[in-house]
């Protein structure tokens, strides 16, 4: 991480501290949700990724960097786990409590997917807000099919 960056996100835990904006849900709550959810469309096979912000002011700092850095450190971890997904045949179930921030990441992560090499991967996006078009789009260049399944 930059040290640009980590200035942000200095000033954005000292932010968070003067706000007290946390996120309702713990990642181990958010990635039992997205556990609960596989089940429901009863998935078997699966990964499951949750993309936690600890605040929104966090979840915004990320979704800076995801957009001014397609290759960012976020991006490129969690398109190291869809190819992952993608060579042991597991469906990828992602979504976090910040849409933009979820719909960015796996765009980007797409994005660095070498052609073909998730070519049928399937992934189920848990989120409040539908796929963008780009992602949407982004899905189709990499031969991946996108689902989406609504927070409750």
């Amino acid at each position: 991480m930059s040290p640009r960056n980590v200035a942000r996100l200095a000033l954005a835990a000292g932010l968070l501290l003067a706000t007290g904006c946390v996120t309702s849900m713990t990642e181990s709550e958010l990635k039992q949700q997205l556990d609960k959810t596989a089940d429901e469309m009863r998935i078997g096979k699966r990964r499951i990724v949750p993309i936690y912000a600890e605040t929104k002011l966090v979840a915004q700092v990320m979704l800076v960097e995801a957009r001014t850095d397609p290759k960012s450190q976020t991006s490129r971890h969690l398109g190291k786990r869809i190819a992952v997904a993608a060579r042991r045949g597991q469906i990828v179930v992602v979504g976090g409590p910040y849409p933009a921030l979820s719909d960015q990441l796996l765009r980007n992560a797409l994005s660095l997917q070498d052609d073909g090499s998730v070519r049928g991967l399937r992934l189920v996006l848990v989120s409040s807000e539908g796929p963008s078009d780009e992602l949407s789009q982004a899905a189709r260049a990499a031969q991946a099919r996108l689902y989406h399944r609504s927070v409750r």
